[in-house]
């Protein structure tokens, strides 16, 4: 995009300067072109810097979603070893009470 701006204005401005016939006319012309030349350099680092601030935005953006996403994963894995333990101390109790219920039935017989 730089070049390309570049080649565009020194085109212009070569041009310009053949088609000068005098002294001051050609000195305005390469004035004017340098002018442009300068103008092209200043919207190209413009250009890179937007670019780079936008490479920098979705980068941040990731890194932010990736830690949301390894946040809630973290949860979930917590909230599921949690409700596990509680069934598994559930069924710890169940199988106490039905191992008491089967002594005492069986004693009473």
């Amino acid at each position: 995009m730089k070049t390309l701006l570049k080649s565009l204005f020194l085109a212009t401005a070569v041009a310009f300067a053949a088609t000068s016939c005098t002294q001051e006319g050609q000195q305005n012309t390469e004035a004017a072109a340098e002018n442009a030349e300068a103008a092209a350099e200043n919207a190209a680092a413009a250009t890179d810097d937007a670019l780079e601030n936008a490479g920098t935005a979705v980068e941040n953006t990731a890194e932010r979603a990736a830690a949301n996403t390894e946040a809630a994963a973290d949860k979930a894995a917590a909230e599921t070893k949690m409700a596990a333990d509680k069934a598994g101390a559930k069924m710890d109790a169940a199988a106490g009470d039905a191992k008491a219920e089967i002594n005492a039935a069986t004693r009473n017989n």
